[in-house]
């Protein structure tokens, strides 16, 4: 799991540029609701794992997914997305499994995966705190779903890292929201892992 830990790690670094860009746009945004922008705008098709997975992320969100291939490190794949006016990121890695974690979804893998994600966030954001630990099924797959809260560039944020060994790799989904909105944040959890299907 080693591997995996240092690349969620990266991740987090990615979505942590993505929202320090955000933040002097958001006080630009309007300052209503913003709920009609989410409702107008077509959702954006995700592929993870050469298609092997997809996924919707809402309209309202802008792809930061950085195009270089140097970028990333070799077999890891990250796509980043932002809303600006709610300040949320919505992010989508996969990494190559350690051998003999192809297809490990027991109690104790996914126990090892919530400890290295913590381990994750704990070097690249301040005050992390664990707020829950639960298990997803999506499309009869299990997904490791932890919870927790984290100060972001000075800003406090909730964050949701859901992750799955799925093909050969490992696939890990993570939203980020401001932490004075849990509703919407479980609201857009809620809303991207019912888009989620394994082909």
């Amino acid at each position: 799991m080693t591997k995996h830990n240092i690349k969620i790690a990266l991740f987090l670094i990615m979505a942590a540029a993505g929202l320090a860009g955000m933040s002097g746009m958001a006080s630009a945004a309007d300052s209503g609701t913003g709920d009609t922008s989410a409702s107008s705008a077509k959702d954006i098709d995700v592929a993870a794992l050469g298609g092997k997975v997809t996924l919707q992320v809402p309209g309202a969100f802008v792809n930061q997914t950085r195009e270089d291939p140097a970028a990333q490190n070799p077999g890891v794949k990250i796509q980043v997305f932002t809303d600006r006016q709610r300040q949320q990121v919505i992010g989508v890695s996969e990494v190559p499994t350690a051998a003999g974690d192809a297809n490990d979804t027991s109690t104790d893998a996914f126990n090892k995966m919530a400890q290295g994600s913590l381990s994750g966030l704990k070097t690249q954001y301040k005050d992390v705190q664990k707020t829950g630990q639960s298990v997803e099924t999506v499309g009869g797959h299990k997904f490791l779903r932890l919870d927790t809260r984290q100060t972001v560039g000075g800003n406090a944020m909730l964050g949701s890292t859901i992750t799955t060994p799925y093909a050969g790799s490992v696939l890990t989904l993570q939203v980020l929201t401001p932490a004075n909105n849990l509703a919407q944040h479980n609201l857009l959890v809620k809303q991207v892992l019912k888009t989620v299907a394994f082909h």
